[in-house]
């Protein structure tokens, strides 16, 4: 008998609500998903859902997917049993932390990780519980900018004032593009709608961009602007509202400090100094000022800048960040009705991460002294150096949970430095290009197949919600959650009953209970519990009642400044003094970003696509390979054709791909979207694509990394663009480096 269970997806901050039907298939597991739709009924999406998210139920039953733990044997990998793998996993974890110390040990978290709240929490809690501070992850390649800029100004990473699209007047959008990938660090359901639905009662919406992208040809009004250079459009906007229009800051100064720093910031930057480097006009950067001025003060309505990862992976994204929030905030904008807000979710996690340490910065750095850690993690870009250094606390093991940062962090050092570890332990549900170099690749379970509650994503809500989902089917073969995978390895490797978060004592916890009648056991649902209760908005019990999710109380407008911000003193700091260094480079690359003549890269996305992992999905119809985008002029200039193949290069690496011409791409840009490139490593149907890593191009190491967050910079650089001989159809692979040819 089939029955229908209602869920939400995982794939980004949106969480769709989902309907998923299931029914009996006389299996060894008993049961199959038959259909994935969206959940009419959700009280916030509503049955919006893309197709990413209705494909889950192939993904789950994809054959392709890692069912059996995997061992490495003469090159090869080969089935074992999970006692075995945990067995000598634990063994050989022991085994170099009693000898090279606890930094001996790192961790990776992809990307899919910061959606399942069980594996962050527990695989953050086993290499801590080990005593190394070795945490890196996905989101120092392309959002650590802004947790960097929120743990200065506001005194933790996951402060991202949301706006208020029911009341604003005005939203500046920069470096996004809502209608194919929602949006970034914000959650939002049907985002094109929402924008569309403020032109509809007469706001205004600025898309400002490279590309006059999907959303920009939907709603709104377009701002092409060169790559790498919002930073000088905000601060010579800063300029017209501080030293032209000559804005009140008298409020600001109620509830910051270092006012009159960050107004300085912006002295030398006015709008026709900042037309040369960004190539829109100083008269469109005052209008864009002074409607951000009018709407936000008087009888305006409230008006928001926002950014996402177009701005966040460029050359300047902790600085755009905090111009943007400090524009915010000095024109009345921040925790003001028709401005942003910051909201508290079922439980105020901010409040929560105050109480136990999370999301501030800590004593720990890298080796070399030279980057910190930022929401907890160091930056991806700075790993392969920590293996290969010639230190006593270098990286031998590595665990990579949910990602494949052989495939997406640029320059290709990593794949260099793998093979020197000791150990390498994958946890995914591929064998990935990551895995090809790994010791023993673990199974985990997919979204379906766990229960979950977004916890890190509460503070980001527009529309605020909860929903709890169980775990709708059983897992498939030999499949374990990421928290029961790193809770065994707790116990195997011996790790210490003490840490910094309940997650590290139970291992311990449950293994007294075990000796109790009945066996009663502590679970990740069982904490969930305890923080509902503590959030008193809704309980764990109602939300078992209503699968769909419950709506909370609406943020309201006065409720963060003087009240939640976390500094010391309980002001916001307008001028960290990392940030107000920076602005030196802004300085130093003027004329290079100013340069014409010069192709820089940008990158995008297909709605049908989300970075790699999901490529071998065998419900989603891919799209045809990464096909770059290019002006029609700047073709002509290098006598490529329509259609044709050409050759993408830096000093990095080079790239073939099949261009496609069009005068949506400002000139001076050349879009290549990321994520692909699985010809000769990856999952079945993956490596069938056409296409190429972007990566390749994209210089790494430490002089590519944002010096104040260490995100690794990603987009504007320069490159080279030519012609090929090729036909379309012919594609050239360069063989992947590793212990091995396919995983």
């Amino acid at each position: 008998m089939t029955r229908s269970v209602r869920t939400f997806c995982r794939i980004c901050e949106v969480h769709c609500g989902l309907v998923v039907e299931v029914e009996p298939d006389g299996s060894a597991t008993g049961e199959r998903v038959t259909k994935v739709s969206p959940d009419r009924d959700h009280p916030v999406s509503q049955g919006y859902c893309c197709v990413k998210g209705l494909g889950l139920g192939a993904l789950h039953h994809d054959p392709d997917r890692i069912d059996v733990p995997l061992k490495r044997v003469d090159g090869e990998l080969v089935e074992i049993g999970w006692e075995q793998a945990l067995s000598e996993i634990g063994a050989k974890v022991r085994s170099l932390v009693d000898e090279h110390g606890p930094r001996a040990l790192a961790l990776y978290q992809g990307n899919p990780t910061f959606f399942s709240l069980q594996g962050t929490l527990m695989s953050t809690a086993y290499v801590e519980a080990l005593g190394s501070p070795n945490v890196f992850a996905s989101h120092s390649i392309d959002v650590n900018t802004k947790f960097h800029v929120s743990t200065e100004m506001y005194g933790l990473s996951l402060v991202h004032p949301v706006p208020d699209f029911d009341h604003l007047e005005l939203f500046v959008c920069l470096g996004s593009n809502p209608l194919v990938s929602q949006m970034s660090v914000l959650q939002v359901a049907d985002a094109a709608g929402v924008l569309s639905s403020v032109v509809d009662r007469g706001g205004r919406v600025v898309i400002v961009d490279p590309r006059r992208t999907e959303t920009a040809k939907r709603v709104g009004e377009h701002v092409p602007i060169r790559p790498g250079t919002d930073a000088y459009l905000l601060a010579a906007m800063l300029h017209v509202l501080t030293h032209e229009i000559g804005l009140d800051l008298a409020p600001a100064r109620r509830v910051a400090r270092g006012v009159d720093d960050f107004v300085a910031a912006a002295a030398p930057w006015t709008p026709e100094r900042a037309e040369s480097v960004t190539g829109i006009a100083a008269a469109t950067i005052r209008d864009l000022a002074t409607s951000y001025a009018a709407a936000s003060t008087g009888s305006g309505k409230g008006a928001a800048l926002y950014c996402s990862t177009g701005v966040n992976m460029g050359p300047f994204g902790s600085v755009a960040y905090w111009l943007i929030q400090g524009s915010n905030l000095i024109t009345g904008n921040l925790d003001r009705r028709g401005g942003l807000l910051v909201p508290r979710g079922a439980f105020d996690t901010l409040r929560l991460a105050e109480l136990v340490g999370l999301g501030r910065f800590d004593e720990h750095r890298t080796t070399d002294g030279r980057w910190h850690r930022v929401a907890g993690a160091f930056p991806v870009a700075a790993l392969a150096d920590e293996i290969t250094t010639e230190h006593p606390d270098r990286v031998r093991a590595l665990f990579v949970t949910g990602g494949n940062p052989v495939h997406s962090v640029p320059g290709g050092a990593l794949a260099d430095a793998l093979p020197r570890l000791d150990l390498m332990v994958s946890v995914d549900l591929y064998r990935n290009e990551t895995a090809a170099y790994a010791d023993y690749v673990l199974p985990a379970t997919d979204m379906l197949e766990r229960s979950d509650f977004p916890a890190s994503h509460q503070s980001l809500q527009i529309v605020p919600h909860a929903q709890w989902t169980p775990a709708l089917v059983e897992p498939l073969a030999e499949r374990r959650t990421e928290w029961q995978i790193f809770y065994d390895l707790a116990i195997a490797s011996g790790v210490r009953p003490f840490g910094t978060t309940a997650a590290h004592v139970l291992p311990h916890l449950n293994r007294l209970l075990r000796r109790l009648p009945r066996s009663p056991q502590v679970t990740f649902d069982h904490l969930l519990a305890v923080l509902l209760r503590w959030g008193r908005r809704t309980t764990l019990g109602e939300l078992k009642r209503h699968p769909e999710g419950v709506l909370l109380p609406a943020t309201e407008p006065g409720s963060f400044l003087g009240r939640r911000v976390a500094t010391d003193d309980g002001l916001v700091d307008l001028a960290p003094a990392d940030l107000v260094a920076d602005l030196a480079r802004l300085e130093a690359s003027e004329a290079s970003l100013s340069r014409t003549g010069v192709l820089r890269l940008v990158g995008r996305r297909d709605r049908r696509s989300h970075n790699s992992w999901m490529h071998n999905n065998p419900h989603i119809r891919q799209p045809d390979g990464n096909t770059a985008l290019l002006h029609p002029d700047d073709a002509a200039e290098r006598g490529i054709a329509d259609g044709s193949r050409i050759e993408v290069s830096s000093p990095a690496g080079a790239i073939e791909v099949t261009v496609a011409l069009t005068g949506d791409v400002a000139r001076g840009v050349v879009v290549v979207p990321h994520g692909w490139g699985h010809a000769t490593t990856g999952p079945r149907r993956a490596r069938a694509l056409a296409g190429a890593n972007v990566n390749t191009v994209v210089p790494g190491g430490a002089a590519q990394m944002d010096p104040v967050s260490g995100q690794a910079i990603m987009l504007a650089h320069e490159v080279e663009v030519r012609a090929l001989d090729r036909a379309a159809g012919e594609v050239r692979v360069q063989p992947a480096k590793g212990r091995t040819g396919l995983p």
